[in-house]
């Protein structure tokens, strides 16, 4: 954990980063993402340079690091990592929360999955997270990190554990999917991602040509609000497609 000391010279970190390389700023109109950088036990098994395309379509990316990530990497080879110079600490993110419109986990960790079901709010990411969730905010992540089944495992010759191990996994990630967040199956389609997702704000159609778009990103769920329109075409493309549309409860 981090000492006092080092928080206060991470936050100036922080600060210091941000403005010495603050990049021109995208329309008053545009989307913020938080992103929430958690470290894992495979550490950054990936560049996450697809975070600077969200920032080419008009999306404004923030991103927070975790304390435990920051016990074994600095903050500004982390920003050399991503790619991205917008970066924020976890305190200034508790008091700004309200100005970002997403919060997306590009790297999840068995521990993160573990706390938010156990709802652990005694840790500052974790608390943002089901804060967000608790607010009706859109919340994602890509789910390989704690998906035993990914191909991110067998290369790494981590897929060799028992029956029920990889269950138990799998059967976490499907509980947190039921929380409100969104799992992303493919950090490739991620622009796809979050525009649909900005767009499920507004009253709209779901149009069959919608879901074959969906279905050829990789992805196998949509979940829609209360108020969006199926046409009975959309539904009978995604039963072909084996694409899943599921309605938000209570909004």
């Amino acid at each position: 954990m981090l000492t006092n000391r080092q928080s206060t010279v991470v936050d100036s970190t922080l600060r210091e980063l941000f403005f010495r390389n603050k990049k021109p700023a995208v329309n008053a109109h545009s989307k913020t993402v938080l992103v929430l950088l958690f470290y894992h036990m495979n550490g950054l098994e990936r560049d996450l340079k697809e975070l600077n395309d969200l920032h080419e379509n008009n999306i404004r990316v923030r991103i927070c690091p975790d304390e435990q990530i920051l016990d074994h990497y600095d903050v500004n080879d982390l920003a050399k990592l991503t790619g991205i110079d917008d970066w924020i600490s976890m305190k200034d993110v508790e008091t700004q929360k309200e100005q970002f419109d997403h919060f997306y986990i590009p790297i999840l960790p068995f521990s993160t999955v573990s706390d938010l079901l156990n709802f652990n709010d005694v840790r500052p990411s974790i608390r943002i997270v089901l804060w967000a969730l608790m607010r009706g905010r859109q919340v994602s992540t890509f789910s390989a990190g704690a998906d035993p089944y990914h191909t991110i495992w067998q290369e790494l010759g981590l897929n060799h554990g028992t029956a029920n191990l990889k269950v138990e996994m799998k059967k976490q990630l499907q509980q947190i999917r039921g929380f409100g967040i969104q799992l992303v199956e493919n950090e490739n389609n991620l622009i796809d991602h979050f525009l649909t997702s900005f767009q499920k704000n507004k009253n709209q159609v779901i149009t069959a040509n919608m879901i074959i778009k969906l279905a050829k990103a990789g992805r196998s769920y949509m979940e829609i609000d209360q108020q969006t329109i199926i046409t009975p075409l959309a539904r009978d493309t995604a039963r072909k497609y084996q694409v899943e549309i599921g309605r938000e409860k209570g909004r």
